[in-house]
């Protein structure tokens, strides 16, 4: 389909439709792109501010978090110190000169130091001592002092030596209970190193620490070391899950990727993303296409820090129901504003559907027809030029009626006053009884029947006259045509004895009966005409009726035959160079309507057959409402 046919269509549609339905339908489209676009804009505008000041809060609660969560490690650091300058210690430790059961008693001393210690902090899971100064004696009973040769070979080592205490990493044990613990040198009065104490934290410690923060109730959320490397992931619930697999080693632990709710976050991105020690978030979308809130914090007192991931679509959740309720309220207010929109289309609409009801009235001829419409000042000016265009209407049509009928009257009474009737008719009576006198009865009675003829073809003006007075018309033509003549005329009429007073056109049959005396050359030398006048509704008699008349539920059907040639076969009525029949066709529209008229046809065994089809008129009532108040 081209596009100009296309557009065709459209406009064939458009012509097509209603007023109303084309403005309702305008109007729920134009008001449905509206609010459709303004509760678009108004979802992303509040959706993008809301995500944003929710990431805000949610990384300002992150670093609180982080703060909170890592202020144990004063508490530890603390702790070591407090063992490290206790000179009664450091003097249970010098055991240089004491003997073996001396050095036991002060193990355990030290031992007992050493639990104290661990259960005024229970939040450590283990202090361990290392030193060479017990090496001399047996273990007697389990405790946390080790030898030195024990932690020599740890990559932590050779930093602690250098410095007197340090944040150390350490390897986790087969039960798991160790991540990351602070060491610190002990000294003897001399400056020497007679020990080391390790505090060890296990995740449970460090887990915790966070257990209580709000941030952890969604989401997940990840320990990060400083170089990125994921040291714990904690669940939704608060739960620390171990990153680790079946190789214990540390550095394969931490260079792993870790998978958060379908999302991979490597060493790479975390490094990427928190070199600069600086906090953010950012939208990240995972391999299944989801979209991932990632917020990291700033690092906390060990360097670490918090990154929490949350689906983007549980923080816009509340933002979503936000946004249905803005539909449901723009939807429930679009069905609103169409029904107000179509109660007020309705009216404005209904003054034009009354004025289309009155012109079809003034279509159908009722130009007494008047509309009053007040609506608008438009709808005022359309009343008033309908109203002046029916009056002007009706106007036009009472001067034309008005016109004609003095037209006709003008013409007949120019035909009377050539003629003369009075004089005519006492001319025609003296010549009548002069024939007589001469005995010229031929003479005598062509003169009556030419007097008979004149008095009803004038019939003093009127337009209609009896069926009977019509016959004897016709009659007296053929009585005068049959003695001039050389052929014999057979006259014959069949009428309906209901239908003698009836009123028609005067002088209809006359033209027709002179068409097939003047054309119809009968070959036997006698000339047939028969005039059969019968009901409509009995024309069966009348084949040759047309077949809008039949529709009539009252009319008269009048059919003229002859014996004559008939038509010819390419005879058209519009190509009738006579008067008769078109004088006949046009007086009998003029008056009755189009649905009445003259047909001519060629007979069945021969001849030419005149249907002529007219209202049914029986009194005078009727006629005046024919002749529209004209003379009769």
């Amino acid at each position: 389909m081209t596009k100009a046919s296309l557009s065709i269509r459209i406009r064939h549609k458009l012509q097509q439709s209603k007023l109303t339905t084309l403005m309702v339908t305008c109007f729920i489209a134009f008001n449905l792109l509206l609010v459709s676009a303004i509760v678009w804009l108004a979802y992303q505008s509040f959706s993008a501010v809301t995500f944003a000041e929710i990431s805000k809060a949610r990384l300002a609660l992150l670093n609180e978090s982080t703060r909170r969560g890592f202020d144990f490690i004063t508490g530890v650091s603390g702790t070591a110190y407090s063992l490290a300058s206790n000179r009664e210690l450091a003097t249970l430790l010098h055991t240089s000169n004491a003997r073996p059961l001396a050095q036991i008693h002060q193990r355990r001393e030290v031992s007992r130091m050493i639990e104290h210690t661990l259960v005024v902090n229970d939040r450590i899971s283990s202090i361990e001592l290392y030193t060479n100064a017990f090496d001399a004696v047996p273990v007697t009973i389990a405790d946390h002092i080790y030898p030195v040769q024990q932690i020599t070979d740890e990559n932590w080592f050779q930093t602690l030596r250098q410095a007197d205490a340090a944040w150390v990493p350490l390897q986790e044990q087969s039960s798991g209970h160790s991540l990351i613990g602070y060491a610190q040198r002990i000294f003897d009065s001399h400056g020497e190193t007679v020990a080391y104490v390790l505090i060890r934290l296990s995740r449970d410690d460090i887990i915790q620490r966070f257990a209580d923060l709000p941030l952890l109730q969604d989401g997940q959320v990840l320990l990060i070391d400083t170089a990125g490397h994921t040291i714990m992931r904690i669940g939704s619930k608060g739960t620390a899950i171990a990153e680790q697999d079946s190789n214990p080693n540390a550095a394969s632990l931490r260079s792993r990727a870790v998978a958060t709710d379908g999302m991979t976050i490597d060493p790479e991105w975390m490094e990427q993303h928190t070199r600069l020690g600086e906090d953010g978030y950012e939208v990240v979308t995972d391999a299944s296409g989801n979209k991932q809130l990632v917020l990291y914090s700033r690092p906390g007192t060990l360097q670490w820090r918090l990154v929490q991931t949350i689906p983007v679509h549980t923080l816009l959740a509340p933002v979503q129901t936000a946004g249905w309720q803005i539909i449901g309220v723009a939807v429930l207010g679009l069905l609103c504003s169409v029904l107000l929109a179509y109660w007020f289309v309705r009216r404005i609409v209904r003054p034009l559907q009354q004025l289309i009801q009155h012109m079809k009235r003034l279509e159908e001829g009722q130009f007494d027809t008047r509309i009053t419409l007040s609506f608008t000042e438009e709808y005022a000016r359309l009343a008033y030029g309908f109203n002046h265009m029916a009056s002007r209407l009706t106007e036009l049509m009472d001067r034309v009626r008005e016109e004609s009928r003095a037209k006709r009257e003008a013409q007949t009474g120019l035909l009377e006053a050539q003629i003369k009737p009075h004089f005519l008719y006492n001319t025609l009576d003296m010549i009548h009884w002069r024939a007589l006198d001469y005995e010229a009865r031929d003479i005598s009675r062509m003169i009556v029947q030419l007097s008979k003829l004149l008095r009803i073809g004038l019939s003093g003006g009127r337009l209609f006259i009896c069926v009977r007075d019509e016959l004897e018309h016709a009659r007296c033509y053929v009585s005068i045509q049959a003695e001039r003549l050389p052929f014999a005329i057979a006259y014959e009429e069949h009428v309906h004895p209901l239908l003698r007073g009836s009123y028609i056109p005067k002088i209809i049959l006359q033209p027709f009966i002179e068409n097939a005396v003047m054309h119809a050359c009968p070959d036997d030398d006698v000339l047939r005409v028969g005039v059969d006048i019968q009901p409509l509704h009995e024309a069966g008699l009348i084949s040759s009726a047309p077949a809008q008349a039949l529709d009539q539920p009252a009319g008269i059907v009048i059919r003229i035959t002859d014996n004559g040639q008939g038509l010819p076969d390419d005879w058209r009525e519009d190509q009738c160079s006579g008067i008769g029949i078109h004088n006949v066709q046009q007086r009998i529209q003029l008056y009755c309507g189009n649905q009445y008229g003259v047909q001519l046809t060629n007979g069945v065994h021969g001849g030419t057959v005149v249907t002529i089809t007219l209202p049914r008129i029986d009194n005078e009532e009727q006629l005046q409402f024919w002749l529209g108040g004209e003379s009769a």
